[in-house]
Parts: structure tokens; sequence; C-alpha cells
């Protein structure tokens, strides 16, 4: 390679970058390798959380990341995304990365069938799952727009198909995917790339607690072309790809991180020989 292209390891190397990470509640969050990855490549990490409460559960990972900023914002109520992207702000000065790790619907909408969907959980699970990347990546655009950088958010197969029990996420989620797109246009002359990660079922709190998701979990194991599991780990190895300048020329893209699973046509567990 090129010096002009310059190396693998200082493509790399981001050092002097920061990123606001949302969505992170333990070890097992899905942003937590990313913001873990992202922190190890030499960023500085902010995460974000709901409130100051859910610091009680983090257990010690603040400790593995390198003077992190923690913050609280509420991505339902707009005044506190503008009180966060100021406290952003005045530690960083500039960010570089947002990643989008955020989605909620009322618990009772994973209960008995689609139709009969509550208008007030649809409204909750569209504004906390889909439209807190509008309103969030609003709030940092001025730390962002002289920069370009990145915005990535978690998406997951069920905007595209009918996964069982997903229900009202799956609506939450196709919205989602829609506003990545149209953001990667409307941001584009700001050099700001928008993408989306659909990583295959992860077994975190958020997950484990939709109904039947033992069910998915074990139906992808099975039927997947690669015939394994995906890990959170797997989802933050791309998206430090995403953030690099390697993925520099890449927006308004939505990448399957499932071993595979979004390619079948059937799902059957692999017969023998074939």
């Amino acid at each position: 390679m090129s010096n002009s292209q310059g190396s693998v390891s200082s493509l790399l190397d981001f050092s002097g970058k920061t990123a606001l990470i949302t969505g992170v509640l333990d070890e097992n969050s899905i942003a937590w390798p990313i913001a873990k990855r992202l922190n190890d490549a030499g960023a500085r990490v902010a995460i974000s959380i709901q409130r100051r409460a859910v610091k009680r559960l983090m257990g010690n990972i603040l400790d593995q990341l390198r003077d992190p900023l923690l913050v609280e914002c509420d991505v339902s109520q707009d005044d506190a995304i503008t009180k966060m992207a100021d406290e952003v702000g005045t530690a960083f000065g500039h960010l570089d990365f947002l990643v989008h790790s955020v989605a909620y619907a009322p618990p009772q909408s994973f209960q008995g069938r689609f139709i009969e969907t509550a208008r007030g959980d649809f409204a909750v699970a569209l504004d906390v799952s889909a439209y807190s990347l509008i309103a969030l990546t609003r709030g940092v655009l001025p730390l962002m727009r002289d920069r370009g950088g990145c915005v990535l958010a978690l998406t997951y197969m069920a905007a595209e198909r009918v996964v069982i029990g997903y229900k009202l996420m799956s609506v939450a989620k196709a919205a989602l995917e829609n506003i990545i797109i149209n953001l990667a246009y409307d941001l584009a002359p700001h050099g700001i790339r928008v993408n989306g990660l659909s990583p295959g079922p992860i077994s975190t709190k958020a997950a484990t607690s939709i109904p039947g998701f033992a069910l998915i979990h074990e139906h992808f194991k099975e039927c997947t072309p690669m015939q394994r599991e995906v890990t959170a780990d797997d989802v933050g190895k791309t998206a430090l790809f995403l953030c690099s300048p390697m993925a520099a020329n890449m927006t308004g893209e939505i990448l399957h991180v499932d071993g595979g699973y979004n390619i079948l046509g059937m799902t059957v567990k692999r017969p023998e020989g074939i």
C-alpha cells in the first residue's frame, strides 16, 4: 500500500477522535464492544445513559475505558439531548462518531396479536427507537459539522421481514432503517456518513425480555450458513471498520452481521453433506 493511502494500522488509529455511544447498560450490551473497540483504537468515548441510577448496573465497565465521559440523557426529551450535547461539547470540543443503540417498546406490545397494537404503544416505540436517531443527530450536528464523521445505528433483520415475537419493534426498526438512508442523504454535504449495523440475535438484557427470544436464538444458530453464533464483538469489529477511513465512501448502508442468515430463502437446518 502506498504512503498516500496509509497503512492499515494508521487507518485504524483513532487518536484524537471522539465518540458518543448510547445504549450501553452493561458488558453484554451490543453497544459496549463498539465503545471498547473505539477506545482501544485511541478515541475518547462518552457513554450516554438514560438516568444516573443506571450507573449502578454497569459494574466496572467504565474502568476499562480511558478517561470516559458519562452523560445522562432521556432521548425522548429534546431538552435532555441539548443538555447532553452541551456537556459533550464542553468536554470534547468536537465529536467524530455517534452510535445509536437505543430501542424500547412497552412490554404489553409484545403480548397478544399484532393487530391489537395500541396507538399509544406505537407512538412510544417509534419515538424512542426510531425518531431518537433524528433527534440525537440533530443535537450533536454542531459538534460534527466541520469535521465529517460517522453516525452508526443498530438495527435488526425484523425490519425487513416477520420475526415471530418482535411485533411492534419490527415496525420501529423499519422506520429506523428508512431514517438512516434519509439522514445519509441529508448529511452528505457535511461529509457525515450514516450507516446501520444489523446483527443476528445476541443475548442482551433487552433481547432476552422479548417473548420467544430463546427460540429465535436457537433457530438462528442452527440455520445460519456460517453455523456459528454472532457475538457482540463481531458487531464491535464491524463498527470499527465503518467508523474508519476504510469506509470513507460508504453511507446509507445496512450491513448484516449475521453469518449470512439474511440471504436465505428458506430457513431449515443444513442437511448433512450439503
